[in-house]
Formats: structure tokens, C-alpha cells, sequence
């Protein structure tokens, strides 16, 4: 017998104990938040078969689809029938009345408008442009790695020549159809909402909902910089060009050229080199041996971010890509330090210049290098410290989810607008 339809089921592109990237970590964030409501939701879960072994639960309400990657359509984001199939067992077995899908990878769209059939109210979470955009969803030129401001199929096809301009006209209208029949859209920032909106989505259907953060540590005050002791500003994520640590060493090689300021500042990288070119490890390791203002951490446990990030003074984000809500500039006000951070997209939107950090401009080291400049005077670095904004918990997530589920339209939405005719 198929249960009543009416309980709530967060459903993730992957497991966060196979992956740590933010938009699992956002689901089951939001899955938490939902327990710590006294609710009984469910987390399901994508999980390549062949990382099973991996897995770790924590809850008995946790569920996991297996796949083979081999036989997921990443064009145009299509999963094998056997995974829609499973998903729609496990709904109707579980009783869902309510789906929300962070992000529908791995499921595919066929597994999403396979939900919105079935359940009474289908919600999708946006973490970044993947149906916009094909180049990993980061709306950046595909060979030069320019930011890209919109995306049609003339465009698109410019970026993939191997693929036709049809193909790229026939992908937007498939996830058209499939988000139709979607009840609700939430965003974690107006940046991408509004970039959503302007791709065709309605935007009275989009809601923007920060990402919280699943423990949010006490504050404590901030105690008076000692003048002998150096500005620290800490880089923490995956070392990378797209992330932008290229801009943070030629950053430091100005702040070099400035003996009396090099003395002073210290830049802290933490995170992991993995599958870079050899040509940028060189690189990254030849700077930070001969850069006084350099300085390596390696790789760091994130259960420790908060006591690494208040050993800094300020938190460093230097992406050549939009982003969208980082979650690390949410660890960085959480652990009560102020950020510096381009001028572009989410990181934009999130840190108010003069307020909550400091922006520079994207790509630019010299720009950067003036910034962390700027940032070393006590008077700004107090005043930014004092506005620094006080970041969502799990808990205010999930309340602010709960009024988008109960208000979402329990029957299939109208068609979304037109695509242009080619």
C-alpha cells in the first residue's frame, strides 16, 4: 500500500560523504535544518555505484540511488531510464508530497519532470548555470575562459563547434518543458536568479533563499590588532587558476615589491593541488619558497575552517568565474572576519564594499595587491570587522524552505516563455 503523500524528501545530484562541494552540502544542510523543525524528511541521494564502499550515514531517513556514470547524457543531462525508474519507486514508496532537487545531475531532467509528475509539489534549487550553460555551468568562454553575460545557441556554438547550433537551440527548449512543470525555484543569490530570468524562467516563480550554514559557531569578540604582529589574509579552497590563486600570487609579487608592506602582510593558502598542470605547481611552489608574503598551510579539515579562518585577519575569494553564494565567505562572517573579493556575480552581491570587506577587481593582481593594502590600515579593518553580517543557520533555512513548499502550487505550473524561433 502506497503511503500518503506528505513528507518531504531533499534530493542531491550526490551524498556529501563522497563529495564536499556546496550544493550537496546545501541539501543536507537544509535536511537538518528540517530535523532540528521536527520535521522527518528525507536526503536521497545519486552515488556512482562504484562508490559505494565510501558511503557514510547519519540518519536512518537517508537514501541512495546508484548509477553508472558511463550512461549519464551530460549534454543534455538525460540519466538511464533504470535511475528515473528508481527515483520514482522510492517517492511513491516513501509517501513524498514535497521534492526538492539540489540540482538535477546524476537524476538528470528526465528524472526531475519524472518527480513533478508524481509528487504533489516539485521544487529545484539553482546552484549554478549548468542549463544555461554547457561549459560546466560557469558561463565562462570555452577555450579563453572569458565571462560570458547571457548564452543562446549562436553563442553556445561557439564555445563547442563539434556540437550544432540546433542541438544547443533543442537543449534550452527540453529543460523548458521539464522546468514547466516545476512548482517553485529557489536561488541562493538575485545574481543567479535574475540570470535565470533573463534565460526564460519566470521570475514570480523564483525565490531567493541564502544557504545556511549547518553548525554555526558562537562569536567572540574580536580583540585589538597588536602592531607587531602581521595583516593575515587567508585563501582557503581548491588551488586552481579558475579559482583564481594565479591572481593571488602576482598579488603577492607586488605587495613583494613593496619591502616595508611585505613585512607586514601575510598571505595564508590553504587547500589542496589536485590535477593541475605541472607548469602552475611549479609555479605556486617557486613563489611561495621566495615570497616572504607567501605562505602554504596545505590541505585543511573543515570542521576546523572556523579556528583556521579566525587566526586571519581578512578572507581572500579570487575567482575568475561568477560564483553564486560561496560558501566560504559564509564561513569567513561566521568566524567574524571580513572578506576581499572580485567585483563580479555572488561574490559581489554577498560582500558589501566598505561593510562587510573589500572588493578588487576580477583577474587583476594589482588590483588585489591594492586592496590587501587598504585592508592593513586598523581603522578599516575595525570598521568592516564590527559589520560583518551574521550568517543563516540550519535551522533559519529550513523555515524560510517551508514557507516556499507550502506556498508552491500543488498542480503543474503554465508553460514557460516562448523559446525564440531560430
Amino acid at each position: 500500500m502506497i503511503p500518503q503523500k506528505t513528507r518531504i524528501a531533499i534530493i542531491s545530484h550526490t551524498h556529501p560523504s563522497i563529495s564536499k562541494g556546496g550544493a550537496e552540502i546545501s541539501a543536507y544542510t537544509l535536511f537538518l535544518g528540517l530535523q532540528k523543525l521536527g520535521l522527518d524528511p528525507y536526503f536521497i541521494a545519486a552515488c556512482p555505484r562504484d562508490e559505494k564502499s565510501r558511503l557514510e550515514f547519519k540518519s536512518s531517513t537517508e537514501r541512495v540511488i546508484f548509477y553508472d556514470p558511463a550512461y549519464y547524457d551530460h549534454f543534455y543531462h538525460i540519466a538511464p531510464k533504470q535511475v528515473a525508474d528508481e527515483l520514482a519507486f522510492t517517492l511513491d514508496e516513501l509517501g513524498v508530497g514535497i521534492a526538492n532537487f539540489h540540482h538535477f545531475m546524476n537524476f538528470g531532467v528526465n528524472g526531475v519532470r519524472m518527480a513533478s509528475r508524481r509528487v504533489p509539489r516539485t521544487v529545484v534549487t539553482l546552484h549554478e548555470f549548468l542549463a544555461i550553460c554547457h561549459h560546466h555551468g560557469q558561463m565562462v568562454t570555452r577555450p579563453h575562459r572569458r565571462l560570458c553575460d547571457s548564452a543562446n545557441a549562436s553563442k553556445c556554438v561557439r564555445c563547442f563547434p563539434e556540437h550544432e547550433r540546433g542541438q544547443f537551440q533543442y537543449r534550452q527548449d527540453f529543460f523548458m518543458k521539464a522546468f514547466s512543470r516545476v512548482a517553485s525555484f529557489i536561488s541562493p543569490s538575485n545574481f543567479l536568479a535574475d540570470r535565470f530570468v533573463d534565460w526564460g524562467l519566470p521570475a514570480e516563480r523564483i525565490r531567493v533563499i541564502e544557504n545556511g550554514l549547518a553548525e554555526k559557531p558562537q562569536r567572540i569578540p574580536n580583540r585589538p590588532k597588536d602592531p607587531s604582529e602581521p595583516w593575515v589574509f587567508g585563501y582557503f579552497g581548491q588551488i586552481n587558476p579558475f579559482k583564481g590563486v594565479d591572481v593571488i600570487l602576482d598579488a603577492a609579487e607586488f605587495i613583494r615589491a613593496k619591502p616595508q608592506l611585505a613585512r607586514r602582510v601575510i598571505i595564508r593558502i590553504h587547500g589542496n593541488i589536485i590535477g593541475q598542470a605541472q607548469e602552475f605547481i611549479d609555479k605556486f611552489e617557486a613563489d611561495v619558497k621566495r615570497n616572504i608574503a607567501l605562505e602554504y598551510a596545505g590541505a585543511y579539515d573543515n570542521t576546523q575552517v572556523t579556528t583556521l579562518m579566525r587566526a586571519c585577519d581578512y578572507v581572500v575569494m579570487a575567482s575568475r568565474w561568477w560564483e553564486n553564494s560561496p560558501v566560504v565567505i559564509q564561513e569567513a562572517y561566521a568566524a567574524g572576519r571580513p572578506v576581499i573579493a572580485c567585483n563580479i556575480g555572488g561574490m559581489a552581491e554577498k560582500v558589501k564594499p566598505g561593510i562587510s570587506g573589500l572588493h578588487f577587481q576580477v583577474g587583476n593582481a594589482a588590483s588585489l595587491a591594492e586592496a590587501i593594502e587598504t585592508a592593513c590600515d586598523p581603522r578599516v579593518a575595525e570598521r568592516l570587522q564590527v559589520s560583518v553580517p551574521d550568517p543563516s543557520d540550519a535551522r533559519q533555512m529550513a523555515e524560510q524552505y517551508l514557507r516556499v513548499f507550502r506556498e508552491a502550487p500543488m498542480k503543474s505550473a503554465p508553460a514557460l516563455a516562448a523559446i525564440a524561433a531560430s
